[in-house]
């Protein structure tokens, strides 16, 4: 695909997601290393796209490239298990308690949708999602 200024951001993201995926190739259980994405890089990218960009633009690709089959695993248990307790907490409760859950949860699935095509390695993200994630299981305690 011959790249244009109405598509650029597209091939571009497609370009990081094939390099991705080739380091995912070569390093199917472990990846290339936490954090390696950037170093790595240049011996996967395509010829046109030089600029690593900092990660592949799409989170879960990213984590197979750097973590491996293994990693990703990971990932999916701690985020499954955050979305069965933000769905029980919505279950359960007086009404607030469970709008609050509820909203944590449409948060939890925002993030879900939105790493697919990039990630959200922005300032205070880790912390906002620690205390969401710490508000599920107080709502949890409160209505157990």
């Amino acid at each position: 695909m011959e790249p244009t200024p109405a598509n650029w951001a597209v091939v571009e993201r497609l370009a990081h997601w094939q390099a991705a995926w080739a380091m995912f190739s070569e390093h199917p259980w472990l990846g290339v290393g936490w954090g390696n994405y950037v170093p790595v890089y240049p011996a996967y990218a395509l010829p046109r796209w030089a600029d690593p960009l900092g990660h592949a633009h799409n989170y879960y690709l990213n984590v197979l490239a750097e973590a491996g089959l293994v990693g990703l695993a990971g990932y999916f248990v701690f985020w499954a298990a955050a979305f069965l307790a933000a769905w029980r907490a919505a279950r359960q409760g007086p009404p607030f308690l469970r709008a609050a859950a509820l909203g944590i949860l449409g948060v939890f699935v925002h993030l879900a949708v939105h790493n697919l095509v990039d990630n959200l390695y922005v300032h205070g993200m880790p912390i906002h999602l620690g205390l969401l994630l710490g508000m599920v299981l107080w709502i949890s305690e409160l209505t157990n």
